[in-house]
């Protein structure tokens, strides 16, 4: 990976991790207050979700510094170590970290308190997609990680899976 490269994809890390902590301390907390005094019959649900909202943006703050150390990994030609293996590993998690989290809130609040309708409903399914999408970013996170030409597979029409993903990384 040369310098040209890198730039452009840590600075919209930075960016990232920037908007996730903006996201975090500012806008999660004065939502969760503004709804708070506009609808008081829910207020109630006012704490825990924004507890729970700014825990799952640490799932996504967690996966910008594993894409920084999966960057700073390719840059430095460790791509095949264990290292590599295990921010891989961090990446994924993370992300179902905050896709269960999700999904916890969203059924929480549309099922248990019968609030939001069909946009909570949205919201759970469209959480729950992430699971999938995690593990699909990890295979191609390894293939790129060794350098196959997932791209090139995917251009000739051949379906790529986890579990051939899986194969190939043993």
């Amino acid at each position: 990976m040369t310098k040209q490269e890198v730039l452009p994809i840590r600075f919209f890390l930075g960016l990232a991790a920037l908007a996730a902590l903006l996201i975090q301390l500012v806008v999660i907390p004065s939502a969760g207050a503004s709804y708070a005094s506009a609808y008081p019959e829910v207020a109630y649900l006012a704490l825990p979700t924004v507890m729970a909202l700014v825990v799952a943006v640490v799932g996504v703050e967690m996966a910008v510094v594993a894409a920084w150390q999966l960057v700073s990994a390719a840059v430095a030609g460790r791509t095949r170590t264990n290292q590599s293996t295990r921010w891989t590993n961090i990446l994924t998690a993370s992300v179902i970290f905050m896709a269960v989290l999700l999904a916890g809130v969203f059924a929480y609040i549309g099922s248990i308190a019968s609030v939001g309708g069909p946009a909570m409903l949205f919201g759970l399914l469209a959480s729950l997609t992430l699971i999938p999408v995690a593990f699909a970013l990890r295979c191609w996170v390894r293939g790129w990680l060794r350098g196959d030409a997932v791209d090139d597979r995917i251009a000739e029409g051949r379906t790529i899976s986890t579990v051939s993903c899986h194969a190939q990384a043993q």
